[in-house]
């Protein structure tokens, strides 16, 4: 093991952090002058009430959060409206919290804020890559990230994907910076603020706690090959789990439901059955689930349990419908191909794709045989350069080969479970910072003719 000085003559002694300090800010200000120059709209939250938005866009389940967020406005945090049992409260609790400092420009500061913290996450995960042998990846990584079209627009609309997008990057940030550290330095603070970052993912989207834990074990393990591991880990999963456990608790004080929420089994519903597709577009109704006479805690385990059971007994239907749900997962945002929950896209506002296909002929264009081969070469190509750029961290080992096995777990992971539940390209934003990371390792490797520009000495660990 190469001790601290012997490490610090490795490292790339380039400052590449002025340049990912300008970008930062330059993104962050753009989104400013962006947030300010939405045009408000009305969103109808429930049968009678319209809610005027202001400085922020309105995501694809805009209106179950912000009806959330209206009814703890006017009830308090123990509201029982069936919106906060069904979806997670988290996310309306968050936008109520902003409420209180902020009062009738909540909106506009929920979009600054989420902007402001995808900004600071895109700049640290830059800056600890800087720190390591792939600094000559740093600035295009962040590049990418940042300006990115639908992955930097959604920190402007309503919806938990970007927050999620933005904790991952910091979770693999701070595994970068305490890979560097000496080998005598505690991780514990580190810990810490992982298990921190990791709780507040899950207390504003339950499902993923799979990828956090797994991806904070999995460093914990490498780092702490000794009992200390075992005590870390119980830190690390105590700590996450207090955030949806206040969820749970809250759920429980206003319904008498001890639940995180209740709509997993609706949802894993949705992508199962003799005549499911795999998406939201699915014309059949799903496994016919005996759940009469159940409360919604009841009836949302027994769906799990049913569409698991039909899944079992009929293998080979559900692998067709596990590859559909892939493509899904990785289809592109517009085209003949695009399948999810994107319609309120950002991008879609100004994707050239968008006014070619207006017009018939454009039409003819973009969602005919030649609009086809497009989408899937370029999903056959972003996917290809994932596992590229991963294969080529592994190859390099050290921290490098441990960052890249971290970014494909998470991403691996959140899409088992897009295959369990649905197949929705939304469900991809949480993990397009890591994937255009492994991406842009893979590209700028291929230009460089298979040869990395990896710099530096041998392998750090």
């Amino acid at each position: 093991m190469p001790t601290k000085s012997k490490r610090a003559r490795m490292m790339p002694v380039k400052n590449a952090s002025k340049p990912l300090v300008y970008w930062s800010i330059i993104g962050f200000v753009v989104k400013i002058i962006i947030i300010v120059n939405i045009q408000p709209v009305y969103v109808k939250i429930d049968g009678e009430n319209i809610l005027e938005i202001n400085g922020i866009w309105a995501g694809s389940d805009a209106e179950a959060y912000l009806k959330g967020f209206t009814s703890l406005v006017s009830d308090g945090i123990f509201s029982d409206n069936g919106i906060l049992n069904y979806w997670p409260a988290g996310y309306p609790i968050l936008i109520f919290i902003l409420s209180l400092v902020s009062g009738s420009w909540t909106l506009s500061l929920l979009a600054v804020v989420q902007s402001l913290l995808f900004a600071l996450s895109a700049f640290y995960f830059a800056l600890q890559l800087s720190k390591t042998r792939l600094i000559k990846y740093s600035t295009l990584v962040l590049l990418l990230i940042i300006f990115n079209p639908t992955l930097s627009l959604t920190s402007m609309w309503i919806g938990y994907e970007n927050l999620v997008a933005s904790g991952f990057l910091l979770i693999l940030a701070i595994i970068i910076k305490d890979l560097l550290a000496s080998e005598n330095n505690s991780p514990f603070s580190n810990l810490i603020m992982n298990s921190v970052i990791s709780g507040l993912i899950v207390f504003v989207q339950p499902r993923f706690i799979l990828s956090t834990l797994a991806v904070n074990m999995f460093w914990i393990v490498f780092r702490n090959r000794s009992t200390k591991a075992m005590t870390f880990t119980l830190v690390l999963v105590f700590i996450t789990l207090l955030f949806p456990a206040s969820l749970v608790m809250r759920n429980y004080q206003a319904t008498g439901l001890p639940v995180v929420s209740t709509n997993l089994g609706v949802t894993m519903n949705l992508g199962a059955g003799d005549k499911a597709t795999g998406s939201y577009r699915s014309e059949g109704q799903g496994v016919d689930c005996d759940v009469i006479g159940l409360n919604p805690q009841e009836a949302d385990s027994a769906r799990v349990k049913c569409v698991l059971i039909w899944y079992f007994n009929n293998p080979v239907k559900a692998i067709n419908l596990f590859f559909n749900k892939s493509i899904y997962f990785w289809s592109p945002w517009a085209g003949p191909e695009g399948n999810g929950t994107m319609g309120r896209n950002p991008w879609l506002k100004i994707n050239p794709l968008v006014d070619i296909s207006s017009t018939p002929d454009g039409a003819n264009l973009v969602l005919g045989s030649f609009g086809k081969f497009i989408s899937w070469l370029w999903m056959a190509g972003g996917f290809l350069l994932l596992v590229y750029g991963f294969w080529i961290l592994w190859k390099h080992g050290g921290t490098e080969k441990i960052v890249g096995s971290s970014a494909l777990l998470i991403i691996g992971i959140n899409w088992l479970i897009s295959l369990m539940t649905i197949g929705d390209h939304r469900f991809r934003i949480p993990i397009m910072g890591l994937s255009l990371f492994l991406q842009v390792i893979g590209l700028k490797t291929l230009l460089k003719g298979g040869k990395a520009p990896i710099v530096g000495g041998p392998s750090l660990r």
